[in-house]
């Protein structure tokens, strides 16, 4: 479907544990000299502004909760969280908040490559422009996210990240995601591959099966996988189809010490967003 407008939700919670998992994978990455690849398959328009009608329409936004908790707590915040920090920092005091190809493109190296999918019109066009003042220059493509994983993926740098996030409005994204992912991991073994899924009530057996399909797809004799979650409100107080209370980070070959550093940081977002429940496992 093409109806998903991100400018809707940008710099709520979701996006928040999405960013901070992505900045710490690739900061991680940048320990080594040789070169990567970032592949973001829905990439939205890669950078918001604060007044957009569409972003106050929802009141989701929480990034100035985060950043006031940051500035109130300096002590508590672990320097690997201080990337992210100072790039939201920076457009924050713009009045923009950085999607993922943004901070991305931000964090990478002048060695390293960006490749960015978007199919939605009016997204596309919004990137493309956006894209021109970004750090550095990405490869832009109109078509579908999953396909371009599929077809781009080893890349020529051999290591790597996809950065798979769909809208997942319509239920066959789950099982969709799980067979890219699958199909994914087979031809690429040693590709990080970063999953946002939606926490929603009403999806509770696609969630779990999507997660099966990976895990039996990975199968490694130890944890390969880790699975972070953030939960923003009490799942049994939702209701309807609108049931989001939280989402979740998916890592396939997760970096070295990810989940201790999401477990220190897992405290502090709940703190800071006022959320109810937070977990790490590995798989």
């Amino acid at each position: 479907m093409l109806s998903y407008i991100h400018a809707y939700h940008a710099g709520n919670h979701a996006d928040i544990l999405k960013h901070i998992t992505i900045s710490l994978i690739i900061e991680q990455m940048k320990n080594k000299e040789k070169p990567f690849t970032v592949l973001d398959t829905h990439a939205g328009s890669g950078i918001y502004d604060m007044n957009d009608e569409r972003l106050l329409k929802t009141g989701e936004c929480e990034i100035d909760s985060f950043l006031s908790f940051v500035e109130n707590n300096a002590e508590k915040c672990p320097d690997f969280l201080k990337s992210y920090i100072s790039i939201v920092k920076k457009y924050r005091e713009r009045n923009m908040y950085p999607g993922s190809p943004l901070i991305e493109s931000e964090l990478i190296r002048k060695q390293d490559v960006q490749i960015l999918s978007e199919l939605h019109p009016a997204a596309i066009e919004e990137l493309r422009k956006n894209a021109e003042n970004f750090p550095h220059k990405a490869k832009i493509h109109k078509r579908d996210g999953y396909e371009m994983a599929l077809s781009l993926t080893p890349p020529e740098t051999k290591r790597g990240i996809c950065i798979i996030d769909p809208s997942f409005e319509d239920k066959e994204d789950f099982s969709e995601c799980a067979e890219t992912i699958a199909r994914i991991h087979k031809k690429w073994s040693g590709g990080i591959i970063a999953l946002w899924y939606p926490l929603v009530s009403h999806r509770v057996m696609e969630i779990s099966m999507m997660k099966e399909r990976i895990s039996a797809a990975v199968d490694e004799s130890e944890p390969k996988i880790l699975d972070i979650q953030f939960e923003k409100k009490n799942p049994a107080e939702m209701t309807g189809l609108a049931s989001l209370y939280g989402s979740g980070m998916l890592i396939v070959n997760f970096p070295y010490k990810l989940d201790e550093k999401m477990e220190e940081i897992l405290p502090l977002l709940q703190h800071a967003l006022g959320g109810v429940n937070f977990s790490t496992a590995k798989m």
